[in-house]
């Protein structure tokens, strides 16, 4: 489906049923400050909020990357989609119906085979679960579930199943249902023998857990040994298929992130089972990575709706390894991070089967900060009654330490320090000064780089520039002032990128043309620079003000072209000439006089 065949009324009404502050905050925390809301960019690694939505104009913008634009633009971004599909997934969200019958053929066998592809995962967990709760193969893994302290209402909501010893249950059921070998093997449901021509089940003797994406659909299964005895390995997930990138995907996420935004807090933790554990006591802002090293990208979904997030790791190396991975990650992106860890080494689900959810929630509220937590396990390993170590802990530190950017934060995490190592606060920044921080986050990813190039930044500081942001905006809020614009002066008054800008709002205002890459991006740098200089009272004047200071700039270079070609009129003697230029001259001469008593009574 090609924009040109979204008829415009469909935007408008697509637009105006999404409100971006609602969309936006599906995926990044906001606050309200003043008419706006701010929050971290989702679109590069900052620390310090420079990313606003405007419920007013609908559009929102990066000051430190430059990526702005309307709400299908950050649809695209965010998602990685196409327009096309940014407008599907928004009409869906709000309830649009949009016209099939532009859409291209590629691109409808391409969402047909996707779609297909998620209901027959849909199929495959309902199928899990039915063996699981009404068959005599599901009862040994039945009463597995039932003896690690679920519920039959648990087990149910996470739709957990049963894969029994067998090499052609699965296949067999779906080859009855038309789902063909193929489609099995790109799912990981079933895979291929070594004489390449039998398809079994991928899955057999495990207990089945599905795996959803963030709007709950099942995008890949997880299996646990049911026999103990067994040499294979414990846990299994699903291979990368077209629906499932394991790196990109946080078990548990579609039941949690309300939770998460509710209480503005998540807990991570190891395994499934730990997550299910913490369901069962009514903890619901839990989701676990999947068997994989944690990545940035899994830190950015919890992101999306949380900056304070509780690691809990399993206590032994592994688990330590990986709760370490992760707390770097998170203190990249500039979360506050708490590391949660249970007495006697528990894993969650051991913990609030022994002493319950109150017992738990109390042990995460005590839980250090991660650089209290980096300290103790440094002192278990370095001598701290000496200087030297004592120095080389606040030197393994500093890193951590330079990426806080609040002076106030820096403050109180240099204060917990000086209380654990019983040093004095002024010792320990004397020895920060003395470790630069690594360099290897400072350089921006590459799309933000793009967008940096794509979005050229305004420079406030100058005041031609300001003044054509500020006519640029007045004009963007109203259309009607564009008329007198174009007697005044119209493109002539802007340089680039403002005179594009302009035509691409003189063209939207005449042809209804949806604002989409640089031009989305400018427009959204220039109302929050606009908004931000100009009180909403004040605005006519600050208006007229800027046209004023353009239209001036433009007399003065005409001015100046005219005294440059009198004087070339009067070297090669021709009357005639000098005595038009002249008339001319005393024409723009008074023109700017009277712009610049203007300018004088506009102060």
């Amino acid at each position: 489906m090609s924009q040109a065949f979204i008829p415009q009324e469909i935007l408008d009404e697509i637009a105006a049923k999404c409100d971006i502050v609602s969309v936006v905050g599906e995926y990044v925390p906001l606050k309200r400050t003043g008419a706006n809301y701010t929050g971290l960019c989702p679109f590069h690694n900052e620390k310090t909020p420079s990313f606003t939505v405007s419920p007013a104009k609908q559009i929102f913008y990066c000051f430190g990357c430059g990526e702005g634009g309307n709400v299908f633009k950050f649809m695209m971004k965010i998602e990685n989609l196409t327009f096309q599909e940014a407008v599907a997934k928004l009409a869906e969200k709000c309830g649009v119906c949009l016209p099939e019958k532009e859409m291209s053929r590629a691109e409808k066998e391409r969402l047909a085979r996707l779609e297909r592809l998620y209901k027959i995962n849909d199929v495959t967990a309902r199928y899990y679960q039915k063996v699981l709760l009404e068959t005599n193969a599901g009862k040994p893994y039945l009463e597995y579930l039932l003896k690690r302290g679920l519920s039959r209402e648990i087990i149910e909501k996470f739709t957990l199943g049963a894969a029994p010893e067998s090499w052609d249950n699965l296949t067999g059921f779906l080859r009855k249902k038309g789902i063909k070998d193929e489609e099995m093997l790109d799912l990981g449901l079933a895979s291929r023998g070594k004489d390449g021509r039998r398809v079994f089940d991928r899955f057999r003797g495990r207990a089945m857990f599905p795996i959803r994406d963030e709007r709950g659909r099942v995008i890949a299964f997880g299996g646990r040994l049911n026999d103990p005895e067994a040499k294979a390995q414990k846990y299994m997930n699903s291979p990368e298929t077209p629906l499932f990138h394991k790196g990109r995907v946080l078990y548990g996420l579609d039941m949690a992130k309300n939770a998460m935004r509710s209480e503005d807090a998540a807990l991570l933790v190891e395994g499934y089972m730990d997550v299910i554990a913490c369901h069962q006591y009514g903890i619901t802002n839990v989701v676990a990575p999947l068997g994989t090293a944690f990545t940035p990208e899994q830190a950015k979904l919890l992101m999306r709706n949380t900056y304070r997030v509780y690691v809990s790791f399993d206590g032994d190396a592994a688990g330590e390894k990986a709760a370490m991975r992760s707390l770097d990650i998170f203190s990249d992106l500039g979360l506050n991070v708490h590391v949660l860890t249970l007495p006697g080494g528990r894993d969650p689900d051991e913990y609030l089967r022994a002493f319950g959810k109150e017992a738990f929630l109390k042990e995460m509220a005590d839980s250090p900060e991660y650089l209290l937590y980096k300290a103790s396990r440094l002192m278990e390993k370095i001598n701290v009654n000496d200087i030297t170590g004592k120095s080389r802990i606040i030197r393994a530190l500093a890193d951590d330490l330079h990426k806080i950017k609040s002076p106030v934060a820096l403050e109180s995490a240099v204060t917990m320090l000086s209380h654990k190592l019983q040093l004095g606060e002024q010792a320990i920044m004397q020895e920060l000064k003395q470790k630069k921080p690594e360099e290897k986050f400072a350089a921006p990813p590459e799309t933000v780089e793009k967008s940096i190039e794509s979005a050229p930044k305004i420079n406030f500081n100058d005041a031609y520039q300001m003044a054509q942001v500020i006519v640029l905006n007045g004009i963007y809020k109203e259309p009607s002032r564009q008329a007198l614009l174009a007697k005044t002066g119209g493109e002539d008054l802007f340089d680039e990128p403002f005179r594009k800008l302009y035509q691409a709002l003189v063209r939207q205002s005449t042809a209804e043309e949806e604002l989409l890459g640089t031009d989305a991006s400018l427009l959204a740098q220039v109302i929050f620079l606009a908004e931000k200089e100009t009180a909403e009272s004040a605005e006519p004047l600050l208006y007229e003000q800027a046209l004023n200071r353009l239209v001036l700039r433009q007399t003065e270079n005409a001015y100046s072209g005219l005294l440059s070609r009198l004087a070339q009129a009067e070297n090669s003697k021709d009357q005639s000439l000098s005595i038009k230029l002249l008339q001319e001259l005393e024409q723009v001469r008074k023109k700017k006089e009277k712009l610049e008593n203007k300018a004088r009574g506009m102060k």
